[in-house]
């Protein structure tokens, strides 16, 4: 198991890929109500297109369970990019 840029750089476009079809499967009307949005301030800028693509953060059962399953999903996506000899 050796961890090379190119693995890096796979690893971080599945996650992304993979945080973004999450998103659009959990819907805007289940996002407003399983995940509670940060609002932007100086420290946390996000246009248009990262406040619609963002999940936020769970307020509920149900999104903690999406929130655990996302992160359950990436890291065995990185797991199995990892240990593919490129």
């Amino acid at each position: 198991m050796t961890v090379t840029p190119l693995h890096v750089g796979i690893c971080l476009l599945a996650a992304l890929i993979t945080s973004i079809v999450v998103r659009f499967i959990v819907g805007d009307e289940r996002r407003e109500m399983w995940f509670a949005q940060t609002k932007s301030t100086l420290i946390n800028q996000r246009g248009r297109l990262g406040q619609y693509l963002s999940l936020g953060y769970p307020k509920t059962k149900q999104g903690f369970v999406v929130w655990l399953g996302l992160v359950a999903l990436i890291v065995a996506e990185i797991f199995i990019i990892i240990n593919i000899e490129l």
